[in-house]
């Protein structure tokens, strides 16, 4: 007779890659699979390193099961994070969708199965590429740093379940971290620790100027005052400033129109009175484009 057993409660985080496809299309079936492989190394590791175990892999999917909520999420952040900057990964246009749920798992034979798995296989279902979705009973279980990351994203009638499932979406970009609150709340939560910086690099034109914690405050602009001066006319003569707070380098937004800020994969965002967490490499610059060739754009990387 076989035994089925049920264990504790747990979370349960259906990931799935897409663009598989259309790397065989372009590369041939053998670059798909060897781009396939490194993405779903990566993403195994993260669910070991949070206290996860591997329920099951077909394919571009994997199902992850986690020992509490906060775990899950700190994952789901940091492998969003791996599939959007790893070059070798990102440059092949491969995107992560992942659906949480929280609830009894049940065991067989080595295999895991039950309604929690299927609730959050059809939680994933829901998302689009880059995003991290849940439901809301499991954002009910989550500290309160975790929980200051999700928003209601939408409220969809699902298979297998008679009520509609409130879905939140957390925020895990660096674009997103626009806001000291988010910002802090996602270095308590865990998901920014590895992102730390001690120093940043920064280059204009032909000048590279290396940024130390010790040394921030940086301001930057048109005057002559200024740590970094760039001399454009769209610059403020004080327009942004960098700071170093708890292990991160932040750019910081002073002026009336606004920093243009470029991230290594190529996505833009306008800093208007606003401030956002420089990490890995990039680009910005002062009330106008950060274009690759810009005579006033400043280059960074932060190490």
């Amino acid at each position: 007779m076989r035994l089925m057993t049920a264990i504790e409660r747990q979370s349960v985080a259906f990931a799935s890659l897409s663009g598989i496809e259309d790397i065989a299309t372009r590369q041939g079936q053998s670059a798909s699979l060897e781009v396939l492989q490194r993405a779903l190394d990566r993403l195994t590791a993260l669910c070991s390193e949070y206290g996860g175990e591997i329920g099951n892999v077909v394919g571009g999917e994997l199902l992850c099961l986690f020992p509490n909520p906060d775990a899950a999420l700190n994952a789901a952040c940091r492998m969003q994070h791996v599939v959007h900057e790893d070059p070798a990964i990102r440059a092949q246009g491969l995107s992560l969708t992942v659906g949480l749920h929280w609830g009894p798992v049940y065991r067989r034979d080595g295999h895991v199965f039950g309604d929690s798995i299927n609730t959050a296989a059809r939680v994933k279902a829901e998302a689009q590429p880059g995003q991290i979705l849940m439901t809301r009973e499991m954002s009910r279980h989550l500290h309160a740093e975790s929980a200051s990351l999700l928003r209601t994203y939408d409220r969809v009638k699902v298979k297998g379940k008679e009520r509609a499932l409130t879905l939140m979406q957390a925020a895990w970009q660096p674009v997103d971290l626009n806001s000291t609150s988010v910002m802090a709340s996602m270095i308590n939560s865990g998901y920014l620790k590895d992102l730390a910086a001690d120093a940043l690099e920064l280059t204009i034109g032909t000048e590279e100027r290396q940024i130390t914690s010790s040394m921030t405050p940086v301001n930057v602009g048109r005057a002559p005052t200024c740590d970094l001066r760039v001399q454009s006319q769209s610059a403020s003569r004080l327009h942004c400033r960098i700071d170093h707070r708890r292990g991160k380098f932040v750019l910081i937004d002073l002026s009336t129109n606004g920093t243009h800020l470029v991230r290594s994969d190529g996505s833009e965002t306008i800093l208007r009175r606003e401030e956002a967490v420089l990490t890995g490499s990039g680009r910005f610059a002062l009330g106008e484009a950060a274009s690759e060739r810009g005579r006033w754009t400043v280059r960074f990387s932060t190490r």
